[in-house]
């Protein structure tokens, strides 16, 4: 049986004071947790801040808010120390296994709750998406398009809310959505078609493409392999934060990112580790310059997104935005209401992140990625096949076995874009909210893949 759990939650009860006395018993550990988890977020965080130690319990309260609660069917097993329960969530008919054990330690005696929801059928799936979405967009922390394309059969789409301010403009399949990180595949295409004729070499240091790059080390040790892998260590551009608004009004092009970073050296030796950055792909994007003799932004436009017809792809400057999906944020919680991000973003989409694109053209684009229009099968599959760097072929997000694509997140847009392989469907989620694709609607999707038992 498939026993993954891509929902998980299991957090410790610090204190034995608190939860878990001598004299409690799992039984009753649960009865005082449900009440919890049911209450809604001011209770839970008041709870997980005095009796756990944790002030911002931010998947709890996500898993909480998706599933509206849960409501007991039927014991499964029960003993002093393990009480297990298959319980139901309250705003679909879904089915998850609550277990609540004590473990005695040093420390004393501590609790664990993981929640294992059960698999839906792909059907099923797919109505509890649209129904989360549904939800999501009705307490409007939710505004955007949700896809569901099957290889073979009927593709679902819903849209909900606007693209403007003023309300006039309804989302479409066709409505542009800032990308933030989903755009980094771009450049990784760029580069394997560079690679497929021979012109870049997966194995080469920086260097041989840009001599001249300041920082030695990043210049003699760091390969395109590296940089394509999050192997490299060099980190983010250091203007897409909030707090780096000088930097942003530095900047007018690639050259003057790489004036703010290139002296420094890499985090780590590179190749020894993983840690996923924005830079290195920017560095790519220079690397995809040098090699083919046209702008980035030319060579995007000539080579994937007019072979993939993406009709609405681009990277547009700011000041030309006024076709594409305003992004709304709160700034992860830092303020109470919903503020545009015009403010927050930088001059331009870059090689490491950013551009816009529709929901059919990102249904274009990995329609060319699969019939070989942008990349030969042979490259493609060496793109998607896992490589030394956990959860990462070249450029894509890589899942053995279950999925290929990218995510994207940033103030106010929020995206994820898989191509799953035991059902053949694509899914596609783009929104203009902090986190709504990514932390509620596709994990919601991911049920069919839950406890099968």
């Amino acid at each position: 049986m498939v026993r993954k759990c891509l929902i998980g939650l299991a957090f410790a009860l610090a204190s034995s004071s608190l939860m878990a006395q001598d004299d409690q018993d799992a039984e009753a550990l649960f009865a005082q947790w449900l009440p919890v988890f049911n209450s809604g977020d001011e209770t839970i965080r008041s709870f997980y801040e005095s009796r756990i130690g944790n002030p911002n319990p931010a998947y709890e309260l996500d898993l909480a808010r998706s599933t509206c609660g849960l409501d007991p069917v039927r014991v499964l097993s029960s003993t002093a120390g393990e009480y297990v329960v298959l319980a139901v969530e309250r705003c679909f008919p879904a089915l998850v296994r609550v277990t609540v054990r004590t473990i005695d330690g040093e420390k004393g005696r501590r609790v664990i709750v993981p929640l294992h929801p059960y698999n839906l059928s792909p059907a099923g799936a797919a109505n509890y998406t649209f129904a989360a979405a549904a939800r999501e967009a009705e307490a409007n922390t939710f505004a955007g398009i949700v896809m569901i394309v099957p290889g073979e059969g009927e593709l679902r789409v819903q849209a909900y809310g606007y693209a403007d301010l003023a309300g006039t403009r309804p989302v479409t399949l066709d409505t542009p959505f800032l990308l933030a990180s989903a755009g980094k595949m771009f450049t990784a295409v760029a580069v394997l078609q560079l690679v497929e004729q021979g012109k870049i070499d997966l194995n080469a240091p920086l260097g041989r493409y840009l001599p001249d790059y300041p920082n030695a080390q990043t210049r003699e040790e760091v390969t395109i392999r590296y940089l394509l892998t999050h192997r490299d260590g060099t980190g983010d551009m250091g203007i897409l934060r909030r707090e780096h608004g000088e930097n942003r009004a530095r900047v007018r092009s690639l050259a003057d990112i790489v004036a703010l970073n290139a002296e420094r050296d890499p985090a780590f030796e590179p190749g020894t580790q993983t840690a996923y950055g924005s830079y290195g792909m920017l560095l790519l994007g220079l690397v995809v310059e040098a090699v083919s003799g046209e702008d980035y932004y030319a060579y995007i436009q000539r080579h994937v997104f007019d072979p993939a017809g993406m009709a609405q792809a681009g990277f547009p400057l700011l000041s030309e935005m006024g076709d594409v999906a305003v992004g709304l944020t709160t700034f992860y919680g830092q303020e109470s209401e919903l503020v545009p991000n015009l403010d927050v973003l930088p001059w331009r989409g870059t090689p490491g992140g950013g551009g816009v694109a529709s929901a059919s053209d990102m249904v274009a684009f990995f329609a060319a990625l699969k019939d070989g229009t942008l990349l030969s099968p042979a490259m493609l599959a060496q793109a998607v096949t896992p490589s030394e760097a956990f959860g990462w072929g070249l450029g894509f997000s890589v899942s053995p076995g279950q999925s290929w694509g990218h995510g994207g997140n940033s103030y106010g847009m929020d995206v994820a874009i898989y191509q799953y392989l035991p059902n053949d469907t694509l899914f596609v989620c783009l929104a203009t909210r902090d986190h709504a694709c990514n932390r509620i609607i596709f994990n919601w999707y991911l049920r069919q893949f839950g406890l099968d038992e």
